[in-house]
C-alpha cells in the first residue's frame, strides 16, 4: 500500500475517532483489504449501555465498559480479516494486539505517539510490537505531521476539526 492510501485511512480513523463519547481518549480503527474498506470502529460502550457522564468520568468504570476501537472494527467486520490492514489513530494495546494477531491481521498501521503518550503506554506499546514481531505482522508508523488533509481528503470544517481531533488524540 502507497503512502498516499495509508494516510488516506489513518486520516479516515481520526475523522471516526471524534465519534467516540470518550473524554479523554478518542480512538478510530479502519480494516482494509487492499484499499476497500471493510470495517470501521471507534472506542466506546456496547450498544444499549448508558454512557452517562458519571460513567465517562469514572476511569474505572469507564474502562470496564469501553469496547476499544479496533475491537469494535473487528465485531463489525463479519468476514475474514486474515491478510488485511487495520489503520489506528494509536498503536494498539496488548488485547486489541492479542485479538488483532489472531484474525490474522497482515498490517498494523499508527500514529507515532507523543511523548505523553509514551509517558504513559511505552511498557503496553512495546509489549504489542514484540507481539507482532513473533506473529509476523507487518507494523508501520507515521508521524502526525504525514497525515494531512490532502492525502485523507476529508472536508475540513472551520475550526480546523481534522486537526483539533488530532491534536487531542495525540496531546499535542
Amino acid at each position: 500500500m502507497s503512502m498516499k492510501w495509508d494516510t488516506r485511512f489513518l486520516g479516515l480513523a481520526a475523522h471516526i475517532s471524534g465519534w467516540s463519547k470518550d473524554p479523554s481518549s478518542q480512538v478510530g480503527a479502519v480494516i482494509t483489504d487492499g484499499n476497500r474498506i471493510i470495517s470501521l470502529g471507534y472506542n466506546g460502550f456496547a450498544a444499549g449501555v448508558e454512557d452517562a457522564e458519571s460513567r465517562l468520568s469514572n476511569r474505572e468504570c469507564k474502562l470496564n465498559l469501553t469496547i476499544h476501537a479496533e475491537e469494535n472494527a473487528m465485531i463489525f467486520a463479519k468476514r475474514d480479516l486474515r491478510g488485511c490492514t487495520v489503520y489506528v489513530t494509536h498503536p494498539p494495546c496488548p488485547r486489541c494486539a492479542s485479538k488483532l494477531i489472531q484474525e490474522e491481521i497482515g498490517r498494523v498501521v499508527y500514529i507515532n505517539p507523543s511523548r505523553d503518550f509514551l509517558s504513559r503506554w511505552a511498557d503496553d506499546i512495546e509489549l504489542s510490537q514484540q507481539m507482532y514481531g513473533e506473529a509476523g505482522v507487518e507494523m508501520t508508523g507515521y508521524e502526525v505531521d504525514q497525515v494531512n488533509v490532502e492525502d485523507a481528503q476529508i472536508t475540513v470544517a472551520p475550526g480546523g476539526f481534522f486537526t483539533k481531533i488530532l491534536s487531542r488524540l495525540l496531546r499535542l
